[in-house]
């Protein structure tokens, strides 16, 4: 995260002082001199709008996932997942999670 100097202005990066509410003490990698920080949480929030969820018009699209036959189907536009179906798998060439397993154990 970045912090910036009081003192100089300096703009810089430290790798603690995650934590909510707390003082945390460092000092600039300029000025050298001793400074203090705290760190506040925000979120925020985008809406967007999820046709499918309405209609049911869900835009399936395949998971990049390793091993592939772990692969799932995921809207592209709320995310939902579902188990591939058996014509899915054909037209990808994936096979099931018991077939990796058995792969698996044949190769021991």
């Amino acid at each position: 995260m970045n912090v910036n100097c009081p003192y100089c202005n300096n703009d810089f990066e430290v790798d603690y002082g995650y934590d909510q509410d707390s003082l945390h003490e460092v000092e600039c990698s300029k000025c050298k001199k001793y400074f203090v920080f705290n760190t506040s949480i925000i979120y925020l929030t985008n809406s967007t709008k999820a046709d499918c969820l309405n209609n049911g018009k869900h835009e399936y699209k395949r998971t990049a996932t390793f091993p592939k036959e772990f692969s799932r189907m995921q809207c592209e536009t709320c995310g939902i997942e579902r188990d591939m179906t058996d014509e899915e798998r054909t037209k990808f060439n994936i096979g099931t999670m018991k077939d990796y397993f058995k792969k698996l154990k044949n190769n021991e």
